[in-house]
């Protein structure tokens, strides 16, 4: 790995998550592929040295996905995620980063052979709209207008979730209420929109009912908020 950095896979099924860190990765001098499922990374014809892959994704993920790329590539396989994946992945795979990730971090685990680190950096403040430290990061790697289109996108995929996720609240259907709040909590987080990101964290792994409408709530909140700061100058 001396010389120029390594090319990297990326899986990620939410679009916003792969745009983010794919961005900011290829910013950093990585070449990037990405794509969107398990079994599209099985089929790709272009040489890596390492792969970044989400470990809930709809169809082949986790340990089953691991144990797969093991038979097409020898590159180093790193999990990915916004919460623990487990033991069982931590130790198939050769290494993990918690979402949100810098690609700083996917340096240093390639270079240094960590088998696992952590990359979360969020305000101590829920009230914050946008987590002042990733803003900072990724205002200093990207034009105004790249930003701009960025948080555009987190606010139409947030409200193109809601409806749906407010369906599987209704219906009681816990399974389809995590595998939403999963996705957005992935996307929030990349872009540190903090309170969406403990919202849909809450949601994803609450069994408390009682609790889901205030979560609801906090999720339409930053929606909102985030569009009237669109509206506005943002980013300042």
């Amino acid at each position: 790995m001396s010389g120029s950095l390594p090319r990297l896979l990326l899986i990620d099924d939410d679009a916003i998550s792969r745009e983010v860190l794919a961005m900011m990765l290829e910013m950093h001098g990585f070449a990037v592929a990405a794509v969107e499922t398990g079994e599209e990374a099985l089929g790709i014809d272009c040489e890596i040295d390492a792969v970044l892959m989400d470990t809930q994704m709809p169809g082949l993920s986790g340990l089953e996905l691991i144990q797969a790329l093991r038979q097409v590539t020898k590159a180093r396989i790193v999990a990915i995620s916004g919460s623990d994946p487990g033991v069982a992945i931590r130790e198939a795979a050769d290494g993990f980063l918690l979402k949100p990730i810098a690609a700083e971090s996917v340096v240093a685990l390639l270079a240094g052979g960590t088998t696992a680190a952590a990359d979360a950096e969020a305000t101590d403040s829920p009230a914050e709209l946008i987590d002042p430290v990733v803003l900072g990061k990724l205002k200093a790697m990207m034009s105004a207008k790249a930003l701009r289109e960025i948080y555009t996108a987190v606010a139409t995929d947030l409200k193109s979730r809601l409806g749906p996720l407010q369906a599987a609240v209704d219906a009681g259907d816990d399974a389809e209420m995590r595998r939403i709040a999963h996705a957005i909590k992935g996307g929030c987080a990349m872009v540190g929109l903090t309170g969406a990101m403990q919202a849909a964290a809450q949601l994803e792994s609450s069994n408390v009912p009682v609790t889901f409408p205030e979560a609801m709530g906090q999720l339409r909140s930053s929606l909102i908020a985030l569009e009237v700061m669109l509206g506005r100058d943002f980013p300042a």
